[in-house]
């Protein structure tokens, strides 16, 4: 509730400030091009988070293959960007995770999501470390509050990432950061669309400003926040800060056309497991187990045994 609140808030306040107008002009980038760069963008990240998923679970002796990763990241995304938080498709990541070896189903579930946790907050901190750097020549107080989030991200994560090799350390490391620029991308996209005047110069610092805003756990699928934090990041820079609102806002749209495919995935999944689900399943109310075949040996048993009743 506390998320959905701010959130509202947020966008009150947007529209007390500036009117309609920014969600007028956000919706400049539902054109065939932005949605396909959206939707292209989108799928690059996933790889690269799928690819950096699978790298810290395997140190941790949970074996992932690339399309479950795949798979399970498009879902995660998808549930992320329409369910408050952002958080609820990776809880379900963690939940999904097969038992490992000879693990009981709570050490699995708690290796999981230890390696879940840790994926996110790498990501996370290469978030917070470009905003603070973004906001340091801007605003130092606040990029070094920037700074310190990102730290406090990494120690966290820290417990789970020192099992890694060096070498997969700076893998992960490089994924995040392509990651980052993945979505600084689909930003500059909304940002070409809707304020094509703003020096391209101005691109990354604002991207970086509006995205550790999006980051913020205190939001609905991303909005709120961001919007906040790009009219700040705008005004640092000298535009107007309806701009700014204007162009997260289309961000927000573009960012969710480019989970739409996870939204299919989900769906297929699900109708997956229900086909597979066996009829003698609990949950399956109605549907009695099948009965064993005539030459099963409880069968036998049981035409043995009325044979040798009187």
């Amino acid at each position: 509730m506390l998320q959905v609140g701010v959130t509202v808030g947020i966008l009150v306040w947007v529209v007390i400030v500036w009117g309609p107008a920014p969600f007028a002009a956000a919706t400049r980038v539902l054109t065939v091009p932005a949605a396909v760069a959206g939707l292209l963008l989108g799928a690059f990240g996933v790889l690269l988070q799928a690819g950096r998923w699978r790298l810290v679970a395997r140190t941790r002796g949970l074996s992932i293959t690339p399309g479950a990763a795949v798979s399970r990241c498009w879902q995660a995304a998808f549930l992320n960007a329409v369910l408050p938080g952002g958080l609820a498709g990776d809880a379900l990541r963690a939940v999904e995770q097969p038992r490992a070896g000879t693990d009981s189903p709570g050490a699995t579930l708690k290796r999981s999501a230890g390696t879940v946790t840790a994926e996110r907050l790498a990501g996370t901190t290469v978030v917070f470390t470009a905003a603070g750097i973004a906001l340091l020549a801007l605003q130092p107080a606040v990029g070094l509050l920037s700074l310190a989030v990102a730290a406090v991200c990494a120690a966290v994560a820290w417990p789970w990432l020192r099992w890694l090799t060096r070498g997969d350390l700076a893998r992960v490391a490089g994924l995040s950061v392509a990651g980052w620029a993945v979505f600084a991308a689909m930003f500059v996209v909304a940002l070409l669309v809707v304020a094509p005047d703003v020096p391209l110069g101005q691109a990354p610092a604002l991207a970086a400003i509006s995205l550790a805003g999006m980051s913020v756990p205190l939001n609905v699928a991303g909005w709120g926040p961001r919007e906040g934090t790009a009219a700040l990041g705008f005004l640092l820079v000298g535009q107007p800060p309806g701009l700014g609102v204007a162009v997260s806002v289309a961000y927000g749209l573009l960012a969710l056309v480019s989970v739409l495919p996870g939204g299919l995935v989900l769906l297929a999944r699900t109708l997956r497991r229900d086909r597979l689900r066996p009829s003698g399943d609990p949950d399956d109310a109605g549907h009695r187990p099948p009965r064993p075949p005539s030459d099963h040996p409880r069968s036998r048993h049981a035409r043995r045994a009325a044979q040798e009743r009187p």
